[in-house]
């Protein structure tokens, strides 16, 4: 819901000859708001099987031609794929998954590497949502020496023995200013409690939108 007011906020319906980049594009379904706005659109997936219920929708449900999916590891395509430019980078719900060192490897290469347009007066739209401190999986198992932690007394959100990270408002917005040239941005705190297994679970993000030079 966010994604799709800062879409309108920012009159992303309106840009011409769109090109939307997102990293764990999962089912397609934040892309699919970009298709229908004649935005090329490429997804990077981890999961195989999300990336071939992406390929499914946009295929046969949106029936859309401008777009590729990768089913590939994003740490691996920043480092490898050059020159996309995509004028909207997304990267929504997925570095609490990595370390600090691969998130901050992850902002460098994509700019060194142009997966979005900057440079020469342009500049790209840029959204992340991330995982915050005030999450209730933050420090919910064993601590690994950059921050991050290994969730084996998580019994309940679906993602134990995965890793976690977590991070502060401030960090973030550090993180994207060094490496992305991040500029007139907003940060917005959302928290919502869900039921899972019958079990109050507290979910906290953060959500940076803003320009990317």
């Amino acid at each position: 819901m966010e994604l799709v007011r800062w879409f309108f906020k920012n009159k992303l319906n309106d840009l011409k000859d769109g090109k939307v980049l997102e990293f764990a594009s999962h089912n397609g379904n934040n892309l699919s708001l970009f298709a229908n706005y004649d935005y090329e659109c490429i997804g990077v997936e981890l999961s195989e099987l999300h990336y071939q219920n992406a390929q499914y929708n946009f295929n046969h449900v949106l029936k859309y031609k401008k777009f590729q999916f990768f089913n590939d590891n994003m740490l691996n395509f920043a480092k490898n794929f050059k020159d996309i430019c995509a004028n909207v980078f997304l990267i929504p719900n997925v570095i609490n998954f990595i370390t600090r060192e691969e998130f901050k490897n992850l902002l460098k290469n994509s700019r060194d590497n142009h997966l979005y347009k900057y440079g020469a007066g342009y500049f790209s739209f840029f959204f992340l949502r991330a995982r915050s401190i005030r999450d209730h999986r933050y420090k919910l198992g064993y601590a690994l020496e950059n921050g991050s932690f290994i969730l084996d007394k998580d019994e309940f959100s679906g993602e134990k023995n995965c890793l976690c990270t977590c991070y502060q408002e401030y960090e973030l917005v550090e993180y994207l200013k060094k490496y992305l040239n991040l500029y007139d941005f907003e940060v917005i705190s959302s928290e919502n409690i869900n039921m899972k297994n019958q079990v109050c679970i507290k979910d906290s993000d953060i959500i940076i939108y803003g320009k990317i030079c």
